[in-house]
């Protein structure tokens, strides 16, 4: 049972000990703790080799197709609007709404910080509002403390939703179940870290009078966030309330321009000024994303989804299907339906309105596809290590009854399973709660993304709260929210917030920062979490 649980442990290991200890790149790590997935499934558990390296394979190329593809097409789209001015003039004009810095922060990095990270993550919530701080005259250090704090309520439905897709996909539960469980935690520390935002940057001083623009940006936030997750869906939760957030927080600041700002100590009032944009380009700058919120919903009507999703009749063509491993659990890639085809469709659809070229965004398409080969790698080996973690034997073909590989009558449980195993043995079901959100914070430290994460450890969440005879939902949703935590300390973030700033090899210093943030965040969550198990399991979809 020990070298089962060992052997069961060591991707993880590995993971731990190669990208927070070595400081090694996740694509670097992620291969070589996949080969030991692989390796420790075939050797200590007796999978048969072929079925292990297939389930890798469908893991891999689910982790490019459709996980990656959706940031890949919101980084195209971007990436066309900075090479052609538009995102400039974008970001110029929220930065020049107000002068006070707090608000600045606010309308930034928690506002635009939560729009990108709804669109695209990657790292793009972090690294763009901190460049723009530094370009209105934040110290380099407290923009990067400021974003790194900011960019956590919307980090389970970023890059639209791609987070709780992938928990649904590695666990099987239903996605809009995972949907309202995570929008019910993530509002209310949404608003608390609208506070700690500003904290973050003027302590308790500079609160009381930024307690308006606080609850503006938190509350329009917070409540857009909690509707869309419940009553919506996952796809367009921070995409939709980072939109709600920045229109409300500019309308508020636009009231508020006679008001008394908010400086840094020792700067001169005049700091920086205002400079108009014509309404027409700040439109066509917003248009891409704009029609991405109603493409994205038109698709998903009761009456359209049949059809996009390959449901209807002679609508199988919109689905890439194929058995890999396992004749239950078929790969399948709906292509025209996946936000990432969808941002590219607004992108082709605004470009022209915007006098951009297809050249343009051919150019960019190659330009980003060589940017994110990292990316590539490190997600596909980690939904690679989470396919072969979580198989078990035999594996039954559905239709016949019968097994395809393995014998029915001797079972050989997963590797997750082994180790959820292990959990219920040690922890009282009262204490797991508490436990519940540290694995996403661990798993974000350890990989920089919520979706790796979910994939990594969502199943352990799932067959950990059964076995517990607590809510499978509430506990996996519970570690997507707590990954958030882990962003504030991740060092990949921590690497990107530092290069943003120009703080290459001080990242120890912004970890140290960020870690004060990180740790009540955690204990408020494992708190919500033990009160929905136990005390309001009701409120549990």
């Amino acid at each position: 049972m020990f070298l089962s649980i060992l052997a069961a442990t060591l991707p993880l290991i590995v993971l731990l000990i190669g990208i927070p200890l070595l400081m090694k790149p996740a694509a670097k790590v992620a291969p070589i703790a996949l080969l030991v997935t692989v390796l420790a499934a075939v050797l200590v558990f007796h999978f048969p080799a072929k079925t292990t390296v297939l389930a890798a394979f469908q893991g891999g190329l689910t982790g490019i197709f459709p996980i990656m593809y959706i940031p890949f097409g919101a980084l195209v789209v971007y990436n066309v609007l900075k090479a052609t001015g538009w995102m400039d003039k974008m970001q110029g004009a929220m930065a020049n709404l107000t002068v006070d810095r707090r608000a600045q922060a606010l309308l930034i990095a928690f506002g635009f910080g939560a729009f990108l990270e709804g669109i695209c993550g990657f790292g793009a919530p972090v690294a763009i509002p901190a460049s723009i701080l530094i370009g209105l005259g934040y110290n380099p250090m407290m923009a990067a403390l400021v974003c790194l704090v900011a960019n956590t309520g919307p980090v389970p439905f970023g890059s639209l939703a791609i987070p709780t897709v992938t928990l649904a996909k590695t666990t099987g539960l239903d996605v809009m179940k995972l949907s309202q469980m995570t929008g019910r935690f993530m509002a209310p520390l949404a608003l608390i870290m609208a506070f700690a935002t500003v904290y973050a940057m003027s302590k308790s001083k500079g609160l009381k009078g930024a307690l308006g623009t606080i609850l503006v940006s938190g509350l329009s936030f917070a409540i857009t966030e909690f509707l869309v997750s419940n009553f919506i869906g996952a796809d367009l939760t921070s995409v939709l309330a980072g939109l709600v957030c920045l229109v409300a927080t500019a309308i508020y600041l636009n009231f508020q321009k006679h008001a008394q700002p908010w400086l840094f100590e020792g700067e001169a009032p005049a700091t920086g000024e205002r400079r108009e944009f014509h309404p027409k380009e700040l439109f066509l700058s917003w248009l891409p994303y704009l029609l991405l919120a109603v493409l994205v919903i038109a698709v998903n009507l009761p009456s359209t989804k049949p059809l996009f999703s390959g449901a209807a009749a002679g609508w199988s063509w919109v689905v890439v299907k194929a058995q890999i491993y396992n004749p239950g659990k078929l790969y399948a890639f709906t292509w025209l339906q996946s936000p990432g085809t969808i941002m590219l469709i607004a992108g082709l659809i605004a470009f022209p309105f915007m006098g951009i070229s297809y050249g343009v965004m051919g150019e960019q398409f190659g330009k980003t596809f060589k940017q994110m080969i990292p990316s590539f790698i490190a997600v596909a080996s980690i939904l690679a290590i989470a396919e072969v973690m979580n198989m078990a034997l035999p594996i039954v073909d559905p239709k016949t009854k019968l097994a395809v590989v393995g014998d029915l009558a001797t079972k050989q449980i997963s590797m997750v399973a082994t180790m959820a195993n292990g959990i219920v043995a040690l922890v009282s079901k009262h204490v797991y709660p508490f436990l519940s959100p540290l694995f996403g914070t661990l798993g974000v430290f350890l990989t920089g993304s919520n979706t790796s994460a979910n994939a990594l450890f969502g199943n352990l969440q799932k067959l950990t709260a059964q076995g517990m005879g607590l809510s499978d939902i509430l506990m996996a949703s519970a570690g997507s929210a707590g990954a958030s935590a882990g962003k504030m300390i991740s060092p990949q973030s921590i690497v990107i917030a530092a290069t943003a700033v120009g703080l290459a090899g001080k990242e120890g210093l912004i970890m140290r920062q960020t870690i004060k943030y990180t740790i009540p965040y955690v204990i408020l969550l494992g708190l919500m979490v033990f009160a929905f198990a136990f005390l309001f399991p009701g409120l549990v979809p």
